[in-house]
C-alpha cells in the first residue's frame, strides 16, 4: 500500500490545507497496518493518495491563474504604464478667459540675470515678458526678450486671441483688444490710462493672418530702460515728451 509520498509533498508545496489531511490519512493508514488491520489501511491509503492529488490539483490550477494574471500586468504596464502615469502626473490647465491670455509672468522674464536674450516673433510675445522697443521704424524681425532684472522700457501686459476666421482689418482688432489691454493697465499699475499713456498695441496684418498669427500684443513702453517692475518705478509711466 505505496503512500506516494512524493504526492503528499507536492501538495504541501502547492495547497497546504489538503496536504495536511493527506498526512493525517497516511498515519492512520500506518496506524492500521501496524495493527493487522489490513482494509482500514487500504481505505486511509487511498484517503491520502486521494487529498494529496487533489491538493496539487487545486494549487497547480490556483498556480496557472495567478501566473497568467502576473504576466497580463506585466503586458498591460508595459504597453499602457507610460500613457497612465503621464495622465495621473498631468497639471490641471489653468483657467483662462475665452478671448484673452492671462497666464503669470512668463518664464523667460523671471530667468537669471546672466540667461541669453530669446529672440521671438513680436506677434509671439508673452504676458510678463520684457523687452527693449525697437527704435526707428518700429517692429522689424525679431525682438530679444530679456530678463526683467536687466534694464527694459517694454513690457507685455495682455495678449489677446482673435476669433475671427477672416482677417477683420486692424480697426475690428482695436475694437476688440483695447477695453482688455486697458484693464490691464489699470491692474498692473494702480493707475488709470489717461488721454496719453505709454500703452501700445502690435497687431497682425493681412499676411499674418494667414500664416495663422491671430494674437494682439499689448504692451508698456516705458520712458526710459528700467530694471524691474514697471509698476515699481512710476515714473517711467509718464508719456515721452512730444519734440
Amino acid at each position: 500500500m505505496p503512500l506516494h509520498r512524493g504526492w503528499v509533498v507536492a501538495s504541501m508545496i502547492l495547497f497546504w490545507p489538503l496536504a495536511i489531511a493527506a498526512v493525517l490519512a497516511a498515519n492512520r493508514a500506518a496506524a492500521a497496518l501496524g495493527a493487522g488491520d489490513t482494509p482500514t489501511a487500504e481505505r486511509e491509503a487511498r484517503a491520502a493518495r486521494g487529498h494529496a492529488r487533489l491538493g496539487v490539483l487545486i494549487g497547480g490550477v490556483w498556480t496557472g491563474l495567478a501566473l497568467t494574471f502576473d504576466i497580463a500586468l506585466v503586458v498591460l504596464g508595459v504597453q499602457h504604464g507610460p500613457a497612465v502615469l503621464e495622465w495621473l502626473g498631468r497639471p490641471t490647465p489653468p483657467a483662462q478667459s475665452a478671448e484673452t491670455s492671462t497666464a503669470a509672468p512668463a518664464y523667460r522674464s523671471a530667468a537669471a540675470p546672466e540667461r541669453d536674450p530669446i529672440a521671438v516673433d513680436p506677434l509671439r510675445l508673452q504676458v510678463g515678458d520684457c523687452f527693449m522697443v525697437p527704435s526707428g521704424d518700429g517692429f522689424v524681425g525679431d525682438v530679444d526678450v530679456i530678463p526683467c532684472s536687466r534694464p527694459h522700457d517694454g513690457l507685455v501686459v495682455s495678449v489677446t486671441e482673435h476669433a475671427y476666421d477672416e482677417f477683420p482689418g486692424t480697426a475690428a482688432l482695436d475694437d476688440g483688444v483695447w477695453y482688455d489691454c486697458e484693464s490691464r493697465y489699470r491692474a498692473y499699475t494702480g493707475r488709470p490710462l489717461g488721454e496719453v499713456a505709454p500703452l501700445w498695441v502690435l497687431h497682425p496684418d493681412a499676411e499674418d493672418w494667414r500664416t495663422g498669427e491671430r494674437s494682439s500684443v499689448c504692451y508698456i513702453e516705458a520712458l526710459y530702460p528700467e530694471e524691474g517692475e514697471f509698476s515699481e518705478h512710476p515714473q517711467v509711466l509718464l508719456p515721452r515728451p512730444t519734440s
